[in-house]
């Protein structure tokens, strides 16, 4: 049976993670709603709306959540984004020199007449992120494991 602190620390990242979603996809869809296919004058909205949501989830799930925490957790966290967040750069970053070295036709051939250099962008944003927490994941389980 999960703690009241636990309830809680779930509960702020539960609002965390579905306020950004709402913000993001509530915004994307009134601008192009307003704006239709003229992506261009869409951008900087689209742009704006996304810093919304990343800016909403780390004022609730990092500002709020980081208080309720207790000094081991707040140990392992740090430790995890440390080491996951560097592992995934140094992992990613290779990666990402040989698409550049062959031209990028392995993402040409991913993303067909859709590729441009707003799609290659996010492709890069998305492939480490997921890196990141994945990796984030593997450490603060090792962490765990150690300390358990």
């Amino acid at each position: 049976m999960p703690s009241r602190r636990q309830v809680a620390i779930f509960g702020s990242i539960a609002v965390a993670v579905f306020g950004a979603v709402l913000i993001w996809f509530g915004a994307a869809a009134l601008i192009l709603a307003v704006y239709g296919h003229d992506r261009q004058s869409a951008a900087p909205w689209l742009a704006l709306a996304k810093f919304a949501s990343l800016a909403w989830a780390a004022a609730v799930g990092w500002m709020i959540t980081w208080r309720r925490l207790d000094e081991r957790e707040k140990d392992a966290r740090k430790l995890a984004w440390f080491i996951g967040s560097t592992t995934a750069i140094l992992l990613t970053a290779p990666i990402m020199l040989l698409w550049l070295e062959n031209g990028g036709t392995v993402l040409a051939r991913l993303v067909g007449h859709r590729g441009t250099p707003g799609v290659y962008f996010a492709l890069g944003w998305v492939g480490l992120v997921f890196a990141q927490l994945l990796s984030t994941l593997v450490a603060r389980a090792g962490w765990w494991a150690a300390k358990c």
